[in-house]
């Protein structure tokens, strides 16, 4: 889900909608001043949505589907909204299921291709309002991203992919960048990162990636490896490090303006704050880490309201 520009606005992806005569799913369209539900539109399917910075216009991604589903946010209560892009005998789509918008108008796609039951992973353009994709540059996996200025980093999980010697994990994720203008890879090999499904990215301080993933295999050897779904990319050395926390990383959210500059993560349902000069765990003056009741699950910046 994510909330529109009017910060009044929500949208979120149901998949398991009912609709009536219809296959269940859909984009649900709220009012969070009234608590109401004000639109119900129908995306047989519909599990992940991107909405355009201006607000004009919603991605809509289906589970096992090759299409996307655009909708016009003005079209909502007035006419029907969608517009299904599919693709054609030179560019298609392969199992989308995310998508960076560079603006207002076009958008890098996330192609999942063999993770999700796909044929091939790749990095899609697509402009609204054309009827069909453009492009694709083939990656090794793509199920979540970042833009950073001209780069754009895209993690996912090929199948079957080995993690190196010395690893009690069976398989592993990798990590490519791309140029944001030409969407040439920049990395010769994939880089390699833990595994799972990939949804979480952020970038803190001191070029220090932050990736999660859930479903991931954890390692938890007593006295040996302990590693999870998160891992943390140096974007100036491209060094990897995979803190020694097991479970699905659910909630990462950087702070800047402190000393040291820090990253808030949930990994395994615990509440974590890592040093980004060190990539280690922030420890209390007591030597004890912050410790938050229960099952931590999401971590998120409340902004104060303006004057």
């Amino acid at each position: 889900m994510f909330i529109a520009t009017d910060n009044v606005t929500a949208y979120a992806a149901v998949p398991s909608a009912s609709i009536l005569g219809a296959p269940s799913g859909a984009v649900v369209q709220m009012n969070l001043r009234t608590g109401s539900v004000t639109a119900t539109i129908p995306v047989v399917g519909a599990h992940y949505i991107v909405g355009s910075p201006d607000g004009t216009h919603i991605l809509v991604f289906s589970d096992n589907s090759d299409n996307i589903t655009v909708i016009a946010t003005s079209l909502i209560g007035y006419y029907d909204p969608r517009t299904v892009v599919t693709g054609t005998a030179q560019y298609h789509f392969d199992r989308p299921v995310w998508a960076i918008f560079r603006n207002n108008s076009s958008a890098y796609v996330f192609n999942c291709g063999p993770q999700c039951g796909g044929v091939a992973a790749g990095i899609t353009t697509f402009t609204v309002g054309n009827s069909a994709p453009g492009p694709t540059t083939p990656v090794s996996a793509a199920t979540y991203g970042l833009l950073d200025g001209s780069n754009l980093y895209v993690a996912g999980t090929p199948p079957n992919t080995a993690c190196p010697a010395g690893s009690g994990a069976p398989t592993c994720g990798t990590l490519n960048i791309l140029n944001a203008n030409s969407l040439a890879v920049t990395n010769a090999q994939p880089i390699v990162i833990t595994d799972g499904y990939h949804d979480r990215m952020q970038m803190g301080a001191n070029g220090q990636l932050f990736i999660g993933s859930k479903g991931c295999y954890s390692v938890n050897v007593i006295g040996g490896e302990v590693r999870g779904c998160l891992s943390i990319f140096n974007t100036s050395t491209s060094q990897v490090v995979f803190p020694p926390v097991a479970g699905d990383a659910t909630g990462i959210q950087p702070v800047t303006g402190q000393n040291p500059e820090v990253v808030f993560v949930c990994v395994g349902g615990v509440f974590q704050i890592y040093d980004t000069n060190t990539d280690q765990i922030l420890f209390q003056e007591n030597g004890q880490q912050t410790d938050i009741v229960g099952q931590s699950y999401d971590v998120k910046i409340v902004d104060p309201p303006p004057n």
